[in-house]
């Protein structure tokens, strides 16, 4: 999952330029173009094989090959307005999870006055709840898409959340009061939890096919396919796929142990041999150190791992 910036203005905000982000909005889409290739289908090109006229996008030939290569489905796009220096939207983008998101639309409704159409299109499931705030010192500041740092992510999200509280009418000390809670607990938008759901069963799918390709052994998936349990000879296995939302690890290891714990003692359920916690990003040190310290002085039948591109990966040998 990457994160994006992206602005929607036709030229610039200092000459006029019309801002399209309330047509994008309306049409749940984002949108660009660039002469020269405003009425060409991108999709059956690449950076490797680019489309005719190429080099007349000129300045944009990145920010085009973001939009039209690198973004999938499940990404989050913030949208920036450089006339009044704020992150006005999100949202994620509705493609299939993981499929290149672009589509071409020659009668697109996105259509500055007096000019083409914008023919190029991500579909976007946008954040009616997102506030709008400002942002400091962007970087890149005139670059039409830009993928995000997780530092920059979390400013954004922080300072909408900010805002919507000041909006709501509180002070400075009630707003930190309100977002350490916050942060406490997790607060996920109806947007990101669908999110959220396509990855936990991605993830739920590609371990059960890896598992059975690897052991020979079928999982068990459970309620929405989300949760999984297998028996071996020796011993009973339950699997907890949790996803670190916008690549916190620690957050979704706390939320899944609590989840661990319930699932194998709070009446009537039944205490599994093993439990295997599974993320869909690698931990960092920090993250397996803490995992280590509760297998260890809690003698908790634990198990971390994570998904990478040849399979799964797991702190301790998987045995099975």
């Amino acid at each position: 999952m990457k994160f994006w910036r992206m602005r929607l203005r036709c030229g610039f905000a200092k000459n006029g330029g019309e801002d399209m982000w309330p047509a994008c909005a309306k049409h749940r889409v984002a949108a660009i173009t660039y002469d020269g290739v405003h009425n060409v289908d991108l999709r059956p090109f690449s950076r490797r094989i680019p489309p005719p006229l190429w080099n007349k996008v000129r300045g944009g030939k990145g920010s085009l090959a973001h939009f039209a290569w690198d973004i999938v489905g499940g990404d989050k796009i913030f949208v920036a307005d450089s006339s009044s220096g704020q992150i006005v939207g999100a949202g994620y983008v509705s493609a299939p999870f993981d499929s290149i998101a672009y589509r071409f639309d020659p009668h697109s409704p996105i259509r500055p006055k007096d000019s083409q159409r914008w023919c190029h299109l991500i579909d976007v499931d946008w954040d009616s709840t997102f506030t709008s705030s400002r942002y400091s010192s962007p970087r890149a500041p005139m670059q039409t898409v830009l993928e995000l740092n997780p530092g920059e992510v979390k400013e954004y999200e922080r300072s909408s959340r900010q805002q919507g509280h000041r909006n709501s009418g509180l002070g400075d000390e009630q707003i930190e009061q309100t977002l350490l809670a916050e942060d406490a607990y997790s607060r996920y938008t109806p947007a990101a939890m669908r999110t959220i759901t396509r990855k936990h069963v991605a993830l739920s799918n590609s371990f059960c096919k890896w598992f059975r390709s690897s052991f020979g052994i079928s999982v068990s998936q459970e309620a929405r396919q989300i949760d999984a349990v297998f028996k071996t000879k020796k011993a009973q296995f339950l699997v907890e796929f949790k996803i670190a939302y916008q690549g916190d690890t620690r957050r979704a290891i706390r939320e899944a142990m609590g989840q661990l714990l319930e699932y194998n003692h709070y009446p009537p359920r039944a205490t599994c041999d093993h439990w295997l916690l599974i993320l869909d990003e690698e931990p960092n040190q920090d993250d397996i150190a803490y995992v280590r310290i509760l297998m260890k002085r809690y003698s908790l039948p634990l198990n971390l791992g994570w998904e990478q591109e040849s399979g799964f990966v797991f702190i301790d040998p998987l045995r099975v």
